[in-house]
């Protein structure tokens, strides 16, 4: 397996990936490939952290998406990721290629000045890298949802020491 940023040429495939992938999850809104479309044309689309996992004879099997953002209070703003979505074709999951994918990403966002990593999801797949409840970090989600799937990881040390607010997305989330 091999995991790099995708070109324009696998947009089409990714997205077709990250429905097929979702076609059958548990927590969907269906809309998870016409986020990544409305990512990839946002001022702040930062391609090296838009990525694929391919087999060794070139098939996409797996995508994520590290998009900016930041926690905010009524002083200060504080920036950093969010990895929406992590998708892996159903044939390849429980394999490791969702791992590869977050390890990666972990990697090259570590390379930027952003201090931590969002994401909604399953605490006992996340926990195993490091995510913990946001309310760990005194971090609010901007909408409804139960504190145990709003999540984050400090990806610098002390990355969360000292932050305090309500995370605001890129505005392709359509949350503003």
């Amino acid at each position: 397996m091999k995991i790099k940023p995708l070109t324009p040429v696998d947009f089409a495939a990714s997205l077709s990936l990250i429905t097929t992938a979702f076609a059958t999850a548990p927590h969907t809104d269906g809309n998870e490939a016409n986020l990544v479309a409305a990512l990839r044309q946002s001022p702040d689309y930062h391609a090296d952290y838009d990525v694929g996992a391919f087999t060794d004879d070139g098939a996409l099997i797996g995508h994520a998406l590290l998009s900016k953002a930041t926690i905010q209070n009524s002083t200060q703003a504080w920036p950093i990721f969010v990895l929406a979505p992590l998708a892996v074709l159903p044939a390849y999951q429980n394999q490791g290629v969702g791992g590869a994918l977050i390890t990666y990403l972990e990697a090259q966002a570590g390379e930027d000045a952003r201090r931590a990593i969002s994401i909604l999801g399953d605490p006992a797949y996340y926990g195993r890298f490091g995510y913990q409840p946001a309310a760990n970090f005194n971090v609010q989600a901007p909408f409804e949802v139960a504190s145990k799937y709003f999540l984050l990881r400090p990806i610098v040390e002390g990355g969360l020491t000292g932050v305090s607010g309500t995370l605001h997305y890129d505005p392709a989330f359509g949350l503003a």
